[in-house]
């Protein structure tokens, strides 16, 4: 199974005696579960807290869910598609990677890049607009975080070197899947302030997103994809 051209299978033995690998998958969609079964891993799937999604009465800020419901060591590997950038805790979830997976276990991240084209980002490009026309439904998705983050290499070395080492890091994407988020969410959100579509802002960029992964330009990619391994 590759994800953004980096193949899980390179860094953990393939299963073997009808034994499948224990993975969770965070983010992506049920397109890249099916693959990942299909390539022999057992696939479970959870979603990171990107709280407050709602506020308690009487209390300004519901601090998000850290604990992820999985045992110590009982993962193979752990994939992290997108969410990091969206939730407020992010040292908290990859210290949680680290806990879930066993010693020398993957962690297969992708996060937003920082550069050039990090302005196609559809979260933070709608709520510019929203900002400026005071017009538009708010974006759950990041109540809690209020912009989505970007990364340098440098940056997620850095958040990662508590628990991980990191094998491999590559570019990824030209930014279609999150122009078309931009466009759908000022369609629906914006223009018709409808809840009718928040179906199809969340299914189309995922389906880009599995087509535009293989591509980068000239070494320089909308996403940043990280294949770290567990050491602590």
């Amino acid at each position: 199974m590759t994800i953004a051209g980096i193949p899980l299978t390179r860094f953990m033995p393939r299963p073997t005696g009808g034994r499948e690998t224990p993975l969770l998958l965070l983010g992506g969609d049920g397109v890249v579960a099916y693959r990942l079964r299909r390539a022999g891993f057992a696939v479970s799937r959870h979603a990171l807290d990107t709280g407050p999604l709602a506020q308690l009465a009487g209390i300004p800020f519901t601090p998000p869910v850290v604990v992820w419901p999985f045992p110590g060591a009982s993962l193979d590997a752990v994939v992290l598609l997108d969410e990091l950038a969206l939730t407020v805790r992010e040292e908290e979830a990859l210290a949680e990677a680290a806990r879930v997976l066993r010693l020398g276990g993957v962690l297969l991240l992708r996060v937003p890049a920082s550069g050039r084209i990090a302005w196609l980002d559809g979260y933070n490009a709608y709520r510019y607009v929203r900002d400026i026309t005071r017009r538009g439904r708010l974006l759950p998705e990041i109540k809690g975080v209020g912009w989505r983050r970007h990364y340098r290499r440098e940056d997620l070395r850095d958040l990662l070197r508590p628990h991980f080492q990191v094998r491999e890091m590559r570019a990824s994407g030209v930014g279609l899947s999150d122009a078309a988020r931009l466009v759908l969410s000022l369609l629906w959100r914006w223009a018709l302030r409808s809840e009718r579509g928040d179906g199809a802002i969340q299914r189309v960029p995922r389906a880009l997103a599995r087509l535009e992964g293989r591509f980068a330009l000239a070494g320089r990619g909308y996403w940043l994809v990280v294949a770290a391994e567990r050491v602590s």
